[in-house]
């Protein structure tokens, strides 16, 4: 990681978080960085501090455009996404477009919801940034989104209360 706690760097590349509005813990869940291709990735947690499915709770992944792991990061959310005794779908159901407000614009984000339950899943791009959102219990049109560049201030998974 950088001093300024943003693994590695792509050309463009920016971190996307929740707004400090959001009332619940913040956390980086996971990160990489790949030398051979430039590719990077953050993953950050909003929601319960112990993870809970029933506190609302957002994902955010922000990977370099072209990253790989933006689509496993959204098959993955797919999963969650999905009652345990549905079968996933061979391809991705039809999308409702959502704006997202990210940096105090308005973005054009995909967005998949579940009549079955609160879950929903977005994806979108900022410049040179996808972002894939997955979350419950908060409508992703009602997000703000802000770049980071420090995530000192974000606590890793599991942080005792403090």
């Amino acid at each position: 990681m950088t001093d300024q706690g943003i693994p590695g760097s792509a050309e463009g590349f920016d971190v996307f978080a929740v707004d400090a509005d959001w009332p619940e813990t913040r956390q980086v869940t996971g990160h990489g960085y790949d030398r051979a291709s430039g590719d990077v990735h953050v993953y950050l947690w909003f929601g319960s501090p112990r993870f809970d499915p029933e506190v609302p709770h957002v994902t955010v992944l922000s990977a370099s455009t072209g990253n790989a792991e933006a689509g496993e990061a959204l098959e993955r959310a797919f999963e969650t996404f999905y009652h345990p005794d549905e079968e996933l779908p061979a391809r991705l159901p039809v999308f409702e477009p959502v704006t997202v407000t990210t940096d105090g614009n308005p973005v054009a984000f995909e967005l998949w919801r579940s009549s079955g339950h609160p879950r929903w899943v977005a994806r979108g791009r900022v410049e040179h940034t996808d972002v894939i959102l997955s979350g419950a219990g908060v409508d992703p049109g009602e997000l703000g989104l802000v770049r980071v560049t420090d995530l000192t201030s974000f606590s890793t998974p599991f942080a005792p209360f403090g």
